[in-house]
């Protein structure tokens, strides 16, 4: 057995027992933290073979936990069409007549991250463009928030979908006077529509972009992922993990879809500390961005517009319970506050029938319920997840990000949206996340939003600051709240002896450097197990 001593750290453990520490050490073989302490301390139980490590008096903190991400999307962002940065419509469709260009006739044009929101007039594009830029190409763009698609004619020719085509239920075809299909289609209702009949990707490229997202991902000090994809980036994981490669600890939480499969052939985990599937995923509502968050009081300028809810609410409840009783955690993403209560009475409902069963429910058992983003909710709804114990699972960069969006489409209501601290102060647990790639992954970015309430590249004031977190509690969500989430505390997001052995060494001292450069701060190391994964101290 190798002892491996990091020596030297300003170390902040997250551990209420033992809060501040110079060193720890690690066992090389299990990669579980073994003392924590002083330099004497640990070096009594390291012996004098241990391998020393100098971390030169930069700060330590448990490794960063990503509570929600995408990767595979995140990793073809860098490889489609990425339209982020595009002004118009106009620009978007200049991209896909540049990629047409040295495309096939024929293939697939994908891509994406449009925002119709930046653009003068904030109107919804149409098919027409794609077509005139593309015409011997079927195109799919999404949007930014992932919940719209923009295609073109082609596109909906091989997907089958006309004038004719009867509105989904959980979704919505945009049309013009005549009945006609746009070219935009509304969250998952519709995009399934176009999804089964995209052209497939290389499972050869799938997974070396998926590699290449990782190293990013350890490049940033994040050593955990909630990853909410599909069963084909979970093959890709099972591959990289049995090969030694994987590098980063992921839970998959798969889609609601996939439960039957669930119950069928059971839950494996293997006790493996790299890979688990640990929940499923259900879509209640659409985004802000598009319009499509299911809301108690319609969007601000537009009467009659309540959003679309993705799923009925009995099939939620029938969803939720069935899940709850795999024991599979439950994550709901919830941005309008109609879709926060319909997903609350959900997990009420689920609650009241383990009940029922003799199984009442207790979070000391490893059962989890989320609810995603929780953009706007009652206040009453507030005191159901505080009573539930539900998590409130955040990405303190969309605050930031939709500020704009906010005031526009919610009106007076955007003074009660992101509530990030009343949400603490009421003792809802909360876990941070990114949602990449909607937006960054980078940690040091998302704890500046969280806890400045601005944008670090464009510097703008503080936005609703009341609702900033400390500096203190936001890191606390980005490693024990988001290890809670995922119902793992008793196994990281904290520096504490049993635990295992994640951490990031940081140049600066995160917590007492200006507010102002946290963005700034540098992340030299990630450790992984006692490993050094990434860069060196």
């Amino acid at each position: 057995m190798t002892t491996v001593l990091f020596l030297n750290g300003n170390i902040y453990t997250m551990d209420a027992l033992q809060p501040r520490a110079q060193a720890m050490a690690i066992d090389d073989v299990s990669g579980r933290i073994l003392a924590v302490g002083s330099n004497d301390e640990v070096r009594r139980v390291g012996g004098q073979h241990a391998e020393l490590i100098d971390i030169k008096g930069r700060t330590v903190l448990p490794g960063f936990i990503d509570a929600h991400i995408h990767l595979m999307s995140t990793a073809y962002r860098a490889y489609h069409i990425d339209a982020e940065n595009a002004s118009s419509e106009d620009e978007v469709a200049e991209l896909v007549r540049q990629r047409a260009a040295k495309t096939p006739p024929g293939r697939w044009i994908q891509g994406g991250r449009w925002d119709k929101n930046l653009w003068p007039g904030g109107r919804f594009p149409t098919k027409a463009s794609l077509d005139a830029a593309a015409p011997h190409h079927p195109v799919v763009l999404w949007s930014k928030d992932g919940h719209l698609l923009w295609v073109n004619s082609l596109a909906l020719q091989k997907a089958g979908i006309t004038a004719e085509t009867p509105e989904p239920e959980t979704g919505a075809i945009l049309r013009d006077g005549s009945g006609e299909p746009t070219g935009i289609l509304q969250e998952e209702g519709a995009t399934s529509l176009m999804y089964r009949v995209v052209e497939k990707s290389d499972p050869e490229l799938d997974r070396l972009l998926i590699e290449e997202a990782l190293q990013k991902l350890q490049r940033s000090g994040i050593t955990s992922i909630h990853d909410i994809e599909g069963e084909d980036t979970l093959q890709i994981f099972q591959q990289l993990r049995d090969e030694g490669k994987l590098g980063v600890r992921v839970q998959m939480v798969l889609p609601r879809q996939l439960l039957p499969q669930l119950r069928e052939r059971g839950i494996k985990n293997e006790d493996n500390d790299l890979l688990r599937v640990t929940g499923i995923k259900i879509f209640a509502d659409g985004t802000l961005g598009s319009q499509t968050a299911a809301m108690l009081e319609s969007f601000e300028g537009n009467p009659g517009n309540f959003g679309i809810l993705s799923i009925p609410e009995n099939e939620m409840q029938a969803v939720v319970r069935d899940a709850s009783d795999l024991g599979l955690m439950v994550a709901i993403h919830a941005i309008g506050d109609r879709a926060a209560r319909v997903a609350l009475n959900s997990i009420e409902y689920a609650q009241r029938w383990l009940a029922e069963q003799g199984r009442p429910y207790d979070p000391e058992r490893g059962l989890r319920y989320r609810l995603e983003h929780v953009q706007l909710i009652a206040r009453t709804d507030l005191e159901r997840m505080r009573r539930l114990g539900v998590v409130a699972s955040i990405q303190p960069y969309h605050a930031v990000a939709d500020r704009d969006l906010a005031v526009r489409y919610w009106g007076k209501r955007h003074r009660y949206a992101y509530a990030y601290r009343t949400m603490h102060e009421m003792g809802i647990p909360i876990a941070l996340g990114s949602d990449a790639p909607v937006e960054t992954f980078d940690p040091l970015h998302i704890l500046y939003a969280a806890t400045v309430r601005s944008d670090p590249e464009s510097r703008r004031p503080s936005w609703l600051p009341d609702q900033a977190l400390s500096v203190s509690n936001a890191l606390w969500g980005y490693t024990l709240g988001a290890a809670y989430a995922g119902a793992e505390e008793k196994l990281k997001g904290s520096i504490t002896v049993g635990k295992l052995g994640d951490a990031v060494v940081l140049r600066d001292d995160i917590v007492h450097v200006p507010q102002e450069k946290m963005s700034e701060n540098g992340v030299q190391a990630t450790i992984l197990g006692g490993k050094i994964v990434y860069g060196e101290v």
